[in-house]
């Protein structure tokens, strides 16, 4: 696979060389594009952040960047000075020759930031391209469901032919009775397939108390730590303690009074399989705020594999009460038909042993550690600092974002002259806790730990003004925005889309899905932080 099929939609930290330029590379294609999913702003009001994307003639992306809608230059000021100094592979350093643009804004704001270059208005069919690709995307990630329930099986791009299959899986899980085997819904297994992108999961067997049958899962224990922890809290709070509830998912069996008239008339009409009793199987895809997501045929596919391996692990295990009782016990590994394909399934119980396979494998998942190396002569301002920092993080944040901020204070630090010489540490303090808490969306109530921008100012004694023009200065001089990957936390990395995207043969698209030597090459070119797939493989 050649080196020109990875461009990428976030900066690269690594450039190949010994490419020719590219034809086209003379006339660029500059534009502002709203994203389709808002984010908290400065003040925790939602806001919908502009990309700018600077893309050549000949359609490949030199490079782009994100900034807040009412600082149009906050996103492209870093964007053009990537598509100059540090453009995406295999696109050389170089100043274009003369840009178009579709706006006569733009025609504004570029002049002053390419001194010397033509800016006309026109036509910009490859930016439009490119643009209309990652809006599509990230819109398709965020569609909002009808939280009153769903009204059809075949919601998204979920064909008759996945539920039935779906159906025929749930079917012989019902079968086979579960919750008359496991002995409660504390009773956790814990359940992993690469292919399906299923990493960890947890899942417990509900029905015990002979009604409301059915699993539920989330994505790892620490998400069913927490669901308990909420639930129990509900009877002295009241059912809003529950919006903080981790996201989770789950097949249930409902029984024919309880279906709305939909439903069965789908059933009846593509004659689904059904067991008898209360076996007809709904799926439940719960977000962070209790509303629910229409499932996709991916979804559907991955409740099937559950429904399969939960199936062949209770047909191996004529006593599966016993595995919880006894020593650690290694995963049992199923191939589980899947609709036309069969996939590896990972499943065990969740045992004590767990918690430190998890942290293994959070190292191997997490990205390099980053440098906190600090010139000496700076080494008493920076320990001064951390100092603060340390104490704000202490009281208001945690130990994820004290990482994130020192490795701030040492980039700074390393920069030469080092921006930290001048003004004062209160000020410095406060602006990098502000541009690290906004690009990682601090100011968010639903977020954990979040905190207002005041509080920030309040701790450290300045202005609400100073806080935000040093906080300016720290994502102006390390090119920190919204999703941007190397200012991201690790525990928020996977669901930061810019970090995964990679242009491929015009396309935007998301890493993630695409083949172990893809992601191989782009990592090892610096367009992503981390090989996804290897990591999956850890999982199983």
């Amino acid at each position: 696979m050649g080196p020109d099929r990875l461009p990428t939609m976030a900066r690269a930290r690594h450039r190949p060389s010994g490419f020719a330029q590219p034809s086209g590379a003379d006339v660029w294609e500059i534009g502002l594009t709203a994203m389709p999913a808002t984010v908290p702003g400065d003040d925790g009001q939602p806001v919908r952040p502009l990309v700018a994307m600077v893309v050549e003639s000949s359609g490949r992306v030199r490079g782009s960047a994100i900034g807040h809608p009412d600082r149009p230059l906050e996103a492209l000021e870093p964007a053009i000075e990537m598509a100059i100094e540090e453009p995406q592979a295999p696109c050389l350093p170089g100043r274009p020759r003369r840009v178009v643009v579709g706006s006569s804004r733009l025609l504004k704001l570029l002049p002053p930031l390419l001194p010397g270059v033509m800016v006309t208005r026109g036509d910009t069919p490859h930016l439009d391209h490119v643009t209309s690709s990652l809006r599509n995307h990230i819109a398709a990630d965020g569609d909002q469901p009808d939280q009153q329930g769903l009204s059809t099986y075949l919601s998204a791009d979920v064909t008759p032919e996945a539920v039935a299959s779906f159906f025929k899986a749930a079917a012989a899980l019902y079968e086979r009775r579960p919750w008359q085997q496991v002995p409660s819904d504390g009773h956790l297994f814990t359940l992993s397939c690469p292919t399906l992108r299923i990493k960890g999961w947890a899942g417990c067997v509900i029905g015990q108390n002979r009604e409301n049958y059915g699993v539920i899962l989330f994505q790892s224990v620490a998400d069913y730590d927490r669901y308990v922890e909420l639930a129990e809290r509900v009877e002295a709070e009241g059912l809003e303690v529950m919006d903080g509830a981790p996201p989770h998912r789950a097949i249930n069996f409902e029984s024919k009074r309880d279906m709305p008239p939909a439903l069965l008339e789908e059933i009846r009409r593509y004659r689904w399989p059904v067991a008898k009793g209360d076996a007809y199987p709904t799926v439940m895809l719960v977000q962070p705020d209790l509303g629910l997501a229409p499932p996709t045929q991916a979804d559907l596919a991955q409740l099937e594999a559950v429904a399969g391996a939960l199936t062949q692990w209770l047909d191996s295990e004529p006593d599966l009460a016993r595995c919880w009782a006894g020593p650690s016990v290694r995963g049992r590994r199923f191939r589980v038909p899947v609709g036309p394909m069969v996939v590896p399934v990972t499943i065990g119980v969740v045992a004590e042993a767990i918690p430190a396979a998890e942290a293994e494998l959070a190292r191997f998942a997490a990205p390099p550690p980053r440098s906190l190396k600090v010139p000496a002569a700076l080494q008493a301002k920076v320990t001064s600092l951390l100092a603060s920092i340390d104490g704000f993080c202490a009281s208001h944040l945690n130990d994820e974002y004290r990482q994130l901020i020192h490795t701030a204070v040492a980039a700074l630090a390393r920069k030469r002259p080092s921006p930290l010489l001048g003004g004062r540490e209160p000020s410095w303090c406060a602006g990098l806790v502000h541009a690290i808490g906004s690009a990682n969306f601090l100011f968010d109530k639903s977020q954990t730990p979040h905190c207002s921008a005041s509080a920030i100012y309040d701790h450290f004694g300045v202005s609400a003004g100073t806080g935000q023009a040093h906080s300016k200065k720290v994502r102006d001089l390390l090119r920190i925005a919204f999703f941007s990957p190397d200012w991201t936390l690790p525990s928020q990395l996977d669901d930061s889309p810019m970090a995964w995207m990679v242009e491929v043969d015009g396309f935007i698209r998301d890493v993630r899905s695409l083949p172990l030597e893809i992601q191989l090459e782009a990592c090892a070119k610096g367009l992503i932080p981390y090989v996804p797939a290897l990591r999956d493989q850890a999982s199983g």
